[in-house]
């Protein structure tokens, strides 16, 4: 696909977003409809079961079961980037309108107001239950947070807005003091996905995206402290790597199903590689050179489709078709990126800037999700093009 065609369907998908004003179905939303509420008893189990179903089915259940569309904070970051990378590219004064509304609801959206944190902090906008824990709507998490400050660093670097240095800055305070400290020695350290958790359920990719942020951080303000906690974040992250360049989900891989699954790697990856960007700490180059090829190879087929896991092919997830686009395109692998989003359009695109959510087996998932569909090819559209333009990674 060329550089015009390709950035044709960009633009109708940064469109689309605007256009819906940024509302709609998010993948695991489910909790949000009054019939699951009332029928789920108030039992984490049915909680979970309900929201697996909604996640899984073939039609998109949630107009039945009388979700609202909502505005979730990760696309809402999401499309930022895309809308900053497009005005770097071209300086045209839409994009950073766009962005600048993005970034300011977000300053507006923070979760801070809803507990006794120490700093900014994002969430989903929809109650959702994992098989670890149960999160109210806005209940801050690592993931979220880490997504939304990326967005706020990079509208700081491109607008020259103190607001959003200043609310990244705050968002690390959440971070080092709000999580649960599962383990930290010398060179080690493991943060909990979301604040007060009661039990060790601890996941490896926050630790990776919540490391390589700080580093960013830490290099903008000048903090030896930030660059520190990074550190060791990403050095209990590099030993949690399997011999065979993998990672689980979670440390103790009999808590999910997910063992080595597409979309979390390719995150791992970036945080590896831009990590080495901020910092010049080179140790881990090994690591991820090796963990690189075996996404290539084991998470993907040779024409780009995305697997779902290593062992398992289908459903074959729009996400995982973004998040590696993403990932090689940084790496500067630009023909494999390219080759990813080829098929990502060829069989997930549907038109006027909507992307659907799932190929599988015998049927293609037709519906969009807001956040896991249209801002995730947002973003990673808008790296490929920068790549192809520039001739080189993203930093």
């Amino acid at each position: 696909m060329n550089l015009f065609d390709l950035e044709r369907i960009l633009l109708a998908v940064l469109d689309r977003g605007e256009t819906e004003k940024y509302a709609g179905y998010s993948k695991f939303d489910a909790l949000e409809s009054p019939i699951v509420r009332a029928f789920s008893f108030n039992w984490w189990l049915l909680r979970l079961i309900w929201t697996q179903v909604a996640m899984r089915a073939p039609i998109n259940l949630r107009p039945l079961l009388r979700v609202k569309k909502g505005i979730n904070p990760k696309g809402v970051a999401l499309f930022a980037r895309a809308n900053l990378t497009m005005y770097e590219m071209n300086r045209d004064a839409k994009f950073a309108a766009r962005a600048r509304g993005l970034l300011d609801w977000l300053l507006a959206h923070d979760s801070r107001a809803r507990g006794d944190y120490h700093g900014s902090c994002w969430g989903y906008h929809h109650a959702w239950q994992s098989p670890g824990f149960y999160a109210p709507e806005y209940f801050p998490n690592c993931v979220v947070t880490v997504f939304a400050s990326e967005a706020l660093l990079h509208g700081y670097r491109v607008l020259d807005d103190p607001r959003y240095l200043d609310a990244a800055r705050s968002a690390a305070d959440f971070i080092l003091n709000d999580l649960t400290v599962f383990f930290e020695d010398e060179t080690r350290k493991c943060i909990a996905y979301v604040p007060n958790i009661p039990r060790q359920f601890v996941v490896i990719n926050n630790n990776a995206l919540a490391g390589a942020w700080l580093a960013k951080l830490g290099r903008l303000t000048g903090e030896p402290h930030l660059t520190q906690q990074a550190s060791k974040l990403i050095e209990f992250v590099v030993q949690k790597c399997m011999p065979y360049d993998a990672w689980y989900y979670t440390v103790d891989p009999r808590q999910t199903l997910i063992t080595h699954d597409n979309y979390h790697t390719g995150g791992i990856l970036d945080a590896l590689l831009e990590y080495e960007q901020a910092t010049g700490d080179a140790r881990h180059r090994e690591v991820y050179a090796g963990a690189l090829d075996y996404y290539r190879n084991n998470l993907f087929l040779s024409d780009g489709a995305p697997k779902w896991m290593n062992n398992q092919i289908f459903p074959m997830d729009v996400h995982g078709a973004a998040q590696g686009i993403v990932t090689f395109a940084l790496a500067g692998d630009r023909e494999f990126a390219s080759r990813i989003a080829d098929w990502a359009i060829r069989n997930l695109y549907k038109g006027d800037g909507n992307f659907a959510y799932q190929r599988t087996r015998f049927y293609t998932k037709r519906f969009t999700l807001m956040r896991w569909c249209n801002a995730w090819m947002a973003r990673a559209l808008s790296v490929l093009q920068q790549s192809r333009r520039d001739m080189k990674p993203e930093n």
